[in-house]
């Protein structure tokens, strides 16, 4: 995990950008505490009724700060991050890093964690659940160019689009954290209420309803490719072929009547909602599939291999960007309503 967190400046002015206040050797945390050059600094270092990081937001253990999980594109940040707007800026920061710039990676991302920064008093902005660290063992602390020139040109614009709201550990004036992205604010900064509009976090819409295209006995071509695959992994034996005979109509009865629907072979909007499996970074079977069958049919050519990984997951994510649905590279009800139209 990263260890480089920067001081706001001493009038605490939002406008302004982080500057340089503290130490920087790397942290290494240690059972009951933190591991700082050789001496053991118990984590509660500042007193938790006063407690904020360095960004001047709240801090403490997540018993004491709304903290909530992070989870983008099937890859979770432990122990998450702050809940609400901050929330939802970072979600998006890195939603857009794991499709624009590369696949965030099980295991190698990181939230909220309490804790002091090597060689100061002050708490490191993951203390506050304000920070995130993306891919850090690609990225390490103190490391620079751990980036390609295109993938640096797409982070400067992810946090150009953030309105001074976001920073980067790579654009520190000092030793450079390139794992690292961190809420630039304080509280209450209005950027950050306007940044969560323009993001599509503000308010809620009430969702528009879930359209579904109707298939049935006659019918031929990729939907119908779906359906067989998804009766497969329902677990009713069937070839797939893309027609939809007699065999398949027997078979989409034979769910119907399960699921207690109307049986009449018919795959309308009730029967899609209950055919449809979510699968995500991670799943495997018949109806990873239909889905990676269904984007290679919609122009993102995949390999249907079953498997449920990187490439499946950038694909669905670009799929989802440019058709109005939340890019979090999760095939759900409303992806496979949009795959199947």
């Amino acid at each position: 995990m990263c260890e480089l967190h920067e001081d706001l400046g001493s009038t605490g002015a939002a406008a302004s950008p982080l500057t340089e206040g503290v130490g920087r050797r790397t942290l290494i945390r240690g059972a009951g505490g933190l591991l700082l050059g050789g001496g053991l600094v118990a984590a509660t270092a500042t007193a938790a009724s006063a407690a904020t990081s360095q960004n001047g937001w709240p801090a403490g253990s997540t018993s004491q700060i709304p903290i909530v999980g992070l989870t983008v594109g099937g890859v979770t940040f432990p122990a998450g991050v702050r809940s609400g707007q901050v929330h939802t800026i970072l979600a998006y920061v890195a939603g857009r890093f794991d499709r624009e710039v590369e696949a965030l990676v099980k295991g190698w991302c990181w939230g909220h964690s309490y804790r002091v920064i090597s060689g100061s008093t002050s708490l490191s902005n993951h203390s506050s659940g304000t920070a995130i660290d993306c891919n850090a063992p690609r990225h390490p602390l103190g490391k620079s160019g751990t980036f390609s020139s295109a993938q640096r040109s797409k982070i400067h614009a992810i946090v150009a689009s953030c309105n001074g709201v976001v920073r980067w550990g790579g654009d520190y004036s000092g030793r450079k954290d390139e794992m690292h992205f961190e809420i630039n604010v304080r509280p209450g900064d209005p950027r950050i209420a306007q940044l969560v509009k323009k993001i599509g976090g503000g308010s809620t819409p009430t969702p528009a309803p879930i359209a579904w295209t109707t298939v049935k006995r006659g019918a031929s071509g990729f939907r119908t490719t779906a359906i067989q695959h998804l009766l497969r992994q329902r677990g009713y034996s069937l070839t797939v072929d893309g027609v939809f005979g007699a065999g398949t109509e027997s078979k989409v009865k034979a769910f119907q009547s399960s699921r207690k629907l109307v049986a009449d072979g018919v795959v309308g909007p009730k029967t899609w909602t209950a055919l449809v499996v979510t699968v995500q970074r991670g799943s495997k079977g018949q109806a990873v599939v239909a889905a990676q069958k269904l984007l290679t049919h919609r122009g993102y050519s995949l390999t249907a291999d079953g498997v449920f990984g990187s490439m499946t997951a950038t694909k669905t994510q670009a799929y989802q960007s440019t058709h109005g649905l939340t890019a979090d590279g999760v095939v759900g009800t409303r992806t496979w309503a949009k795959l199947t139209a």
